[in-house]
């Protein structure tokens, strides 16, 4: 008796935690060079995700739940090969993440010199909602964004990215902020932006 009733529990946790399983299916602007091999590449290093099919700029994943795995974390690891995550459903259910709307380009100067800056940069840009892709060049000092302009704009951007320690052409991080940075973040700033 205990066992068959210890058997019906394993099996009902079990179906349970299939049931928490999330899919998403993405639509993604990727550039030209890259092959789906080297998407599927990305997701290798987590056993958790499966890749259920990829197919010129549609990917459909299946992750454990959404709390392990939010839209935002999915679209980092893709950011690593500078694809943009456009329009994201969720099912069960089919609920909407994104809608998908025209997205705006924009570049601006961010000063920084390293791969450590690039992460920061990146990442600091990525976290303003309607974000989709950003990509920081340290030769150019140059980052190039991909975004929703009805979710926000390039001030905020720049403000999120100044406040983790990096100037813009139009804003400048708090001296306090910068000093905070690793030494070998410490950029050389630009004069200071002269308000009108």
């Amino acid at each position: 008796m205990r066992v068959t009733i210890l058997l019906s529990l394993f099996f009902l946790v079990g179906i349970s935690g299939l049931g928490a399983q999330i899919q998403y299916t993405i639509q993604i602007e990727r550039p030209d060079v890259i092959s789906d091999s080297e998407i599927t590449a990305l997701f290798s290093e987590y056993p958790d995700i499966q890749i259920i099919q990829l197919e010129a700029n549609s990917l459909v994943l299946t992750v454990p739940s959404r709390d392990d795995y939010p839209i935002r974390t999915i679209r980092d690891i893709l950011a690593q090969k500078k694809i943009a995550a456009v329009d994201v459903e969720t099912a069960p259910g089919r609920k909407p993440g994104v809608v998908k709307k025209s997205l705006e380009t924009a570049s601006f100067k961010v000063y920084g010199n390293c791969d450590m800056c690039k992460d920061r940069i990146e990442r600091a840009a990525r976290s303003v909602k309607g974000v989709v892709m950003a990509n920081w060049n340290s030769e150019s000092q140059k980052l190039i964004l991909k975004y929703l302009p009805e979710k926000t704009d390039e001030s905020t951007i720049q403000k999120a990215i100044v406040a983790v320690g990096h100037d813009t052409d139009s804003f400048r991080a708090s001296d306090d902020v910068y000093q905070q940075l690793h030494t070998c973040c410490q950029y050389d700033r630009p004069a200071p932006v002269k308000k009108k």
